[in-house]
C-alpha cells in the first residue's frame, strides 16, 4: 500500500510504500488493538484505480445542475407519455416504455464507462420505473390487468406482479453492478407489496381501510429498511447505508404520520420521536436523521397549533430557539453524548456502536 500525508512544518508530500504485515506489526507495538488495525487498514488501502474514481466524483455544485437536469428529463419523459396516453393504447405505451427503458439504459452504460458514476446511477435507478410501466402494459395485453377500477382483485393481482416485477430488476441491477440509488426503487417496491399485503390480510380495498391498517406492514417494513441501513454502516458500506437509511425513515416517518391521531398527544409522539431520531444521529452521523428528526419537531409544532389556541405563537418561538440553541452546540454535544453512552455499554457492543459511524 502507498501511504500518501505531509509534515506539520512543510508541505512537502511523503509516499510511504508498506506492507499489511509491517503496517501490523508496527501499530501493534504502539498499543493498537488488531481491530483497530484492520479498520485502519481498510480506510487507507485505496487503490490506484479507486484514486481515480474518486477523482471523477462531480462537486457539489455541478452534481446539483446534472441532478436537476435529469429531474427535468425524467419529467418531460412522464409528461409525454401522460399526454398521449389514450392516443398511444396499450401498443404504443408498451413501445415508448421499452424505447425509454433501452434509452436510460444506454445513456447510463456510456456516463458509466466515462467514470461518472454519479448520473449515471440515477439513469438505472429511474429505469426500474420504466421497468414496472412495461410490466402494466404486457399484463394488459395478456388480459391479467382488470378492465375496470372496480374490479379490486384484479388491481390488486395486477399491482403485486407490477411490485414484483420492479423489485426483481432492481436486484438483477443491483447484482450486474453496485449502484446504491437502486434501494429507492426497491424500498418503493416492498411498499407497494406491503400495501397489497394489507389488502389481502383485511379483506378490502385500500380506499376502504383505515389508516392504521393501511400502514400496518408498512411501519415494520421502514423499521426492516433502517436495520438494514445499521447492518450497512457496520460493514462499513456507507453509499448504500445512507439510501437504505432515507428510505427506512421515509417510509417509517410516513407510517407514523398516517397512524397517530390528530390530536395534541399524537403531534408530542411525533416530536418526542422527531428527537429521538436526533439524538441517534450522534452515532449514525448520517444527516438523514439529522434531517428527518428536525422535520419531525417542526411538524409536531406546526401541527399542532390549531390544536392549541392563543399558546400557539409561543409554542412555535420557544420551539424554534430550541432548534436554533441544538443546531449551534450540536456538534460539541454529539461528541460528548457518544462518550457518555458508549462508557455506559458492554465492550462488544461498544465496538458495534463505533463502527455506525462513517
Amino acid at each position: 500500500m502507498v501511504v500518501t500525508g505531509s509534515r506539520a512544518d512543510t508541505t512537502t508530500l511523503t509516499r510511504i510504500d508498506v506492507t499489511a504485515d509491517e503496517f501490523e506489526r508496527r501499530l501493534v507495538a504502539h498499543g493498537h488493538s488488531p481491530d483497530e488495525i484492520r479498520r485502519l487498514w481498510e480506510e487507507l488501502a485505496v487503490s490506484e484505480a479507486e484514486t481515480r474514481r474518486i477523482s471523477r466524483v462531480l462537486g457539489l455544485g455541478p452534481l446539483i445542475a446534472v441532478y436537476l437536469g435529469l429531474l427535468l428529463l425524467v419529467a418531460a419523459s412522464v409528461s409525454l407519455l401522460a399526454i398521449y396516453w389514450n392516443d398511444l393504447g396499450t401498443w404504443g405505451v408498451l413501445g415508448l416504455a421499452v424505447a425509454y427503458l433501452a434509452g436510460y439504459l444506454v445513456a447510463s452504460e456510456i456516463l458509466r464507462r466515462r467514470d461518472l458514476t454519479q448520473p449515471a446511477d440515477v439513469l438505472e435507478a429511474v429505469a426500474v420505473g420504466w421497468v414496472c410501466l412495461t410490466s402494466y402494459a404486457v399484463e394488459e395485453l395478456a388480459g391479467f390487468w382488470p378492465a375496470a377500477a372496480s374490479d379490486s382483485g384484479g388491481i390488486h393481482r395486477g399491482l403485486t406482479v407490477v411490485g414484483i416485477v420492479g423489485l426483481a430488476a432492481a436486484v438483477l441491477l443491483m447484482a450486474l453492478r453496485p449502484n446504491p440509488l437502486l434501494l429507492v426503487p426497491m424500498a418503493a417496491a416492498t411498499a407497494l407489496l406491503a400495501a397489497d399485503l394489507a389488502e389481502a390480510v383485511f379483506g378490502a380495498k385500500l380506499d376502504d381501510l383505515s389508516g392504521r391498517q393501511a400502514t400496518a406492514f408498512v411501519l415494520p417494513l421502514g423499521l426492516g429498511w433502517i436495520a438494514a441501513g445499521l447492518w450497512l454502516d457496520v460493514t462499513r458500506r456507507r453509499p448504500f447505508a445512507t439510501w437504505a437509511h432515507w428510505c427506512g425513515l421515509l417510509l417509517t416517518g410516513a407510517a407514523v404520520i398516517v397512524m397517530i391521531p390528530k390530536t395534541v398527544p399524537g403531534f408530542a409522539l411525533v416530536g418526542v420521536l422527531g428527537a429521538i431520531s436526533l439524538f441517534f444521529s450522534a452515532f449514525v452521523r448520517h444527516w438523514s436523521f439529522t434531517v428527518v428528526g428536525a422535520a419531525g419537531v417542526l411538524m409536531a409544532t406546526v401541527s399542532a397549533m390549531s390544536l392549541v389556541g392563543g399558546m400557539a405563537p409561543l409554542l412555535v418561538a420557544i420551539v424554534g430557539l430550541a432548534l436554533i440553541f441544538v443546531g449551534l452546540r450540536w456538534s460539541r454535544w454529539r461528541e460528548s453524548i457518544q462518550i457518555a453512552v458508549l462508557n455506559r455499554i458492554p465492550p462488544g457492543t461498544r465496538d458495534v456502536v463505533r463502527r455506525l459511524a462513517p
